[in-house]
């Protein structure tokens, strides 16, 4: 399900998610995002375009009275500029995970395993998609290039049940712009 909804309805929404549709248990909550808009150079670990850092103040109005307790970025800049803005906001250290072989299954596991009931991701177009099936059973499609809108919900239920709402968030996607 893909929808935009006003920042209220959102907000209420993603804090009451689970309380009736989960009634064995707790829900632990993971919002999985890509990065921002990204500038073109340096080509190896550029930041965010002025739209990008635009959305990432989106990402923290977005979330920043959800109860966070835990945000996780590659160490790339452009994912550790998305989730910046809504860290600082919650006084929250971003813990990067390293990009190597099997990490986005490690990943999935620290979540699974974490006490923290509430965790934000950044990621790339072609790792938010495959968390999120990795934590939820879901069959999702890495995003698209020009695809930087997503908010992935995926709900973990006490008793191992998993579904995701896919949200949009900030301004819809639009096409590259230079930076500088």
């Amino acid at each position: 399900m893909l929808r935009r909804l006003p920042l209220f309805a959102l907000i209420l929404m993603l804090m009451s998610c689970g309380s009736e549709a989960e009634p064995d248990g707790p829900v632990k909550t993971v919002y999985l995002v890509r990065h921002a808009e990204k500038c073109t150079e340096p080509a190896e670990d550029p930041g965010l375009t002025p739209t990008g850092q635009e959305r990432a103040r989106a990402l923290r109005r977005t979330l920043q009275d959800v109860p966070i307790e835990a945000i996780f970025s590659t160490p790339l800049r452009r994912t550790r500029d998305t989730v910046e803005p809504l860290a600082s906001a919650l006084g929250l250290i971003i813990q990067e995970t390293p990009i190597r072989e099997g990490f986005l299954e490690a990943l999935a596991d620290t979540i699974r395993i974490s006490a923290h009931g509430r965790i934000v991701v950044s990621g790339h177009s072609n790792t938010t998609a495959r968390l999120t099936n990795l934590l939820a059973g879901s069959n999702l499609p890495d995003l698209e290039e020009s695809q930087y809108d997503r908010l992935f919900v995926v709900h973990l239920g006490a008793s191992g049940r998993a579904w995701v709402d896919v949200l949009r968030y900030g301004a819809p996607s639009g096409p590259s712009e230079p930076c500088g």
